[in-house]
């Protein structure tokens, strides 16, 4: 077995639509609390109603329906915090403008004086 091979097949991209969807914020936790919930949500109904056409049903609209809900959520959160960052680091960008220009006219006033 070659290790070096084993590496390659890891940093291949996996493409869907034209996208790695491995640099997809969000896509990754939101597919897997779907498989978790479905899983969940179908072996709950099947231990309770031993139907396994409903538990099925249940366990597809179960894993659908929060793999949707939670990318909204965590795109939302994560979009939300990137215009926070921006938004800070615009602050700081201004806040080092001012004290340089504060430095400046110092510098230039003692300059002045003496």
């Amino acid at each position: 077995m070659d290790i070096g091979n084993i590496d390659d097949d890891q940093s291949k991209a996996v493409m869907l639509f034209g996208r790695d969807i491995r640099k997809i914020p969000c896509f990754r936790d939101s597919q897997l609390y779907g498989i978790y919930s479905g899983f969940a949500t179908g072996l709950g109904t099947f231990m309770f109603t031993s139907r396994v056409k409903l538990a099925t049903a249940m366990s597809l609209g179960s894993y659908f329906c929060v793999s949707i809900v939670y990318f909204c959520f965590c795109r939302y959160n994560y979009t939300m915090t990137k215009y926070a960052i921006a938004d800070v680091q615009s602050i700081m960008r201004q806040r080092s403008i001012d004290l340089k220009k504060e430095i400046d006219e110092e510098e230039n006033g003692k300059l002045v004086d003496a």
